[in-house]
């Protein structure tokens, strides 16, 4: 990222407000879970997704893919490991911002992950 923060901040967010709501859930969902990754069942429960994985697969998580956001490892074919790309460089600054204020954040969402229950986003 650039020396300004101010202009990375800015295209994380514009970044963030060209997904959809279910792929926004993902990506930050899966950015405080990080290092971990998630299976798909597990990302629908953490997102609290009333849909299948195999819906999720076929759409925003297909898009986050495409656009190098999120790492899906096809451990089997029907056992996925999903994660965030840190190697992007918005997903990279979107980390590091969660590492300096968000690791309250981070902890109710290992949790949540750790007991196979959604994240109240209403907190």
């Amino acid at each position: 990222m650039s020396k300004d923060r101010g202009k990375d901040t800015y295209d994380l967010v514009m970044s963030l407000l060209s997904l959809s709501e279910i792929q926004r859930r993902i990506l930050i969902s899966l950015a405080h879970i990080y290092p971990r990754a998630a299976s798909g069942t597990q990302l629908i429960t953490l997102i609290g997704y009333s849909g299948k994985a195999k819906s999720l697969y076929r759409g925003p998580l297909e898009r986050l893919e495409t656009e190098e956001l999120i790492l899906v490892d096809r451990l089997t074919p029907r056992l996925h490991s999903i994660r965030v790309n840190h190697l992007h460089p918005l997903i990279g600054y979107l980390l590091e911002l969660i590492q300096a204020h968000g690791k309250k954040t981070m902890e109710l969402y290992i949790q949540a992950l750790e007991e196979g229950t959604s994240v109240d986003r209403s907190e």
